[in-house]
């Protein structure tokens, strides 16, 4: 097979009698050249036009760490695995496998799908309808299934599921997150239909809804009823991975959506079989079935008008892409006859998964790479920023807050890179604005970072003089006081003790006690000395006030001991309380 990017852009081919809706993508495994194992085997996104026959194009996915990717590679004996699916605008494919180069196993040559998630990470790729593939996102750890089978995406975001993850998701670039279930769930085949995310499960959650919508956190599942006669229900030990819901019956639609008719890829009935169901307002109701063995994946089209018009189905097993027409009407018994082979995998390879091909993108697609959502950055030090960007990209720049936008520079693949000053920012949070454009239209993506004060000094905020950012030199001893946020001071009347520290800001304010016992202290700032008389006839709080000019720059104070007084004090002592740096 070719291995060159090919544009998976449909076309308007048309087999009447078997597949009229559009050119299809399937995941196949395997390059023909050896058998497959239990290893990582290569994966190929293989393009056919709706008359079927040979592909027409032929994607390779990464088998190696390059521009910025993963590799995405399958277990080759894992069938459960390698579901494919079209975002809900048509623009991506969601692809999912591990960072694995092919001929790696498990422990002991195991399985691929026992592999240490820790080392061997779990891997979600996004592919636009030009071809372009991006596979930097990797899970890992507790957040990564062991067996990854299925993801869907919007284009910033994705979902994804598997074996012992429940469902994770995260925007592109970000930290994933738990949406719904835990690591008990064995969930197998997510999508989105009708604006609705769905997900298919082993023996528990076997069809659910998940949440409200497409959720983004804290969602729960909510099963699909079934029909209170036996033969009628949807099955309480189905395994499903591929399944289609089609709006057939007008006014009548599943949990908020326009749902009513469902078809559904199912491995636990014989040797498979394709089923059929009927919401009736209540209940989904079996509405027949026949023998598929060894499907897998599944992708509808509705042709015609409501409530008669038929659906076709393209349908995928291990070994052959098929076609199956259901001319019936919405609550009629499925057609009966076995389906009609549109493709055949090659020898050594497997199909799995299918999907419709992608559209073309209204702009292009973009997202982070670095920094990593919510990262803390020093002030002075620049943001190392850099993003995929896939489409035909005439330009791409990062714009941290409301400052200027900065070019980025294209790398290798589809990486572009770019460093952000943050020299004179003030501290706090910040957006920085990723923008990529076509020449015809811009998209953008923003993610949060911190500008945190410059290594070693503090920001904003009133410090206790005890801060482990505050040097000592020699020894001083505690004392209690109101006028630290710790309520503990430090004290001392040996000469040339002192404190050093650094601040950012525009105003520095130091804080001392007054006593009949205090002595005399130098206080030097950037390198300019003061000498400052602490001594008062009764305990008191004194500040001293240093005002900077110019840009926000990193600035330091040292508080040194004089070891001299005024003849009326009974001490030499310095008593230091606090710090506070001001905007």
């Amino acid at each position: 097979m070719a291995v060159a990017a090919v544009p998976f852009l449909a076309t308007s081919s048309a087999h009447a009698d078997t597949w009229t809706g559009g050119d299809l993508v399937v995941y196949r495994v395997g390059n023909g050249s050896a058998g497959l194992t239990n290893a990582a085997a290569p994966v190929f996104l293989d393009s056919f036009h709706a008359a079927g026959g040979a592909p027409f194009a032929s994607l390779a996915l990464p088998t190696t760490t390059a521009d910025g990717n993963k590799p995405l590679t399958a277990a080759g004996l894992s069938r459960s695995e390698g579901q494919l699916t079209r975002s809900a605008d048509g623009h991506y494919l969601a692809v999912t496998g591990y960072a694995a180069t092919p001929g790696t196993t498990g422990p002991s040559g195991t399985s691929l799908t026992a592999s240490d998630k820790n080392t061997v990470g779990r891997v979600v790729g996004i592919v636009d309808a030009n071809g372009g593939v991006d596979t930097s996102t990797v899970l890992t750890g507790s957040k990564a299934p062991t067996i990854i089978r299925s993801a869907v995406t919007d284009g910033s975001r994705y979902w994804a599921t598997g074996d012992k993850s429940g469902i994770v998701g995260a925007a592109f670039g970000g930290t994933p997150a738990v949406i719904a279930g835990s690591a008990s769930d064995n969930l197998n085949g997510l999508s989105v239909q009708s604006g609705q995310l769905f997900t298919s499960g082993l023996l528990t959650h076997r069809l659910s809804i998940v949440g409200s919508g497409v959720p983004t956190s804290s969602a729960s599942f909510a099963d699909l009823p079934a029909a209170p006669t036996t033969n009628e229900a949807i099955p309480a030990n189905l395994l499903t991975y591929g399944y289609a819901f089609v709006d057939r019956i007008d006014g009548t639609g599943y949990a908020g959506t326009t749902l009513d008719t469902l078809y559904v890829a199912n491995a636990s009935n014989r040797n498979g079989t394709l089923d059929k169901y009927s919401f009736n307002g209540t209940n989904w109701v079996a509405k027949g079935s026949i023998d598929v063995p060894g499907i897998q994946g599944l992708v509808a089209n509705k042709t015609g008008t409501n409530p008669n018009g038929a659906v076709e189905l393209a349908i995928t097993t291990p070994t052959a892409l098929l076609a199956k027409t259901d001319s019936s009407a919405a609550t009629g018994t499925l057609t009966a006859g076995a389906p009609t082979t549109l493709a055949t995998a090659g020898a050594n390879t497997e199909f799995r998964g299918v999907a419709l091909a992608p559209t073309g993108t209204n702009g292009p697609v973009a997202f982070y790479r670095s920094p990593a959502a919510s990262a803390s950055v020093p002030a002075g030090t620049a943001i190392s920023a850099s993003a995929n960007v896939l489409g035909a990209v005439t330009g791409v720049t990062f714009k941290l807050g409301t400052g200027t936008p900065v070019a980025a520079t294209k790398g290798a693949g589809n990486v572009w890179t770019a460093s952000i000053p943050t020299t004179g920012k003030q501290v706090g949070s910040y957006a920085l604005e990723l923008s990529a454009t076509d020449g015809t239209t811009t998209v953008t993506q923003t993610r949060t970072v911190a500008i945190t004060a410059p290594t070693g000094s503090v920001g904003y905020g009133t410090y206790a003089i005890r801060n482990t950012l505050f040097k000592r030199a020699g020894t001083w001893a505690t004392f209690s006081t109101t006028y630290s946020p710790d309520k503990k001071g430090l004290y001392t009347a040996t000469a040339k003790r002192s404190i050093t520290g650094y601040v950012y800001g525009s105003k520095l304010v130091l804080t001392f006690q007054k006593r009949t016992t205090a002595g005399k202290v130098y206080l030097i700032v950037d390198g300019k000395s003061t000498l400052i008389d602490l001594y008062g006839t009764s305990t008191s709080k004194y500040t001293k006030t240093f005002t900077f000019t110019g840009a926000l720059k990193k600035h330091s104070f040292v508080i040194k001991v004089a070891g001299t007084k005024r003849s009326a004090s009974k001490g030499k002592y310095v008593y230091a309380a606090a710090v506070q740096v001001v905007k």
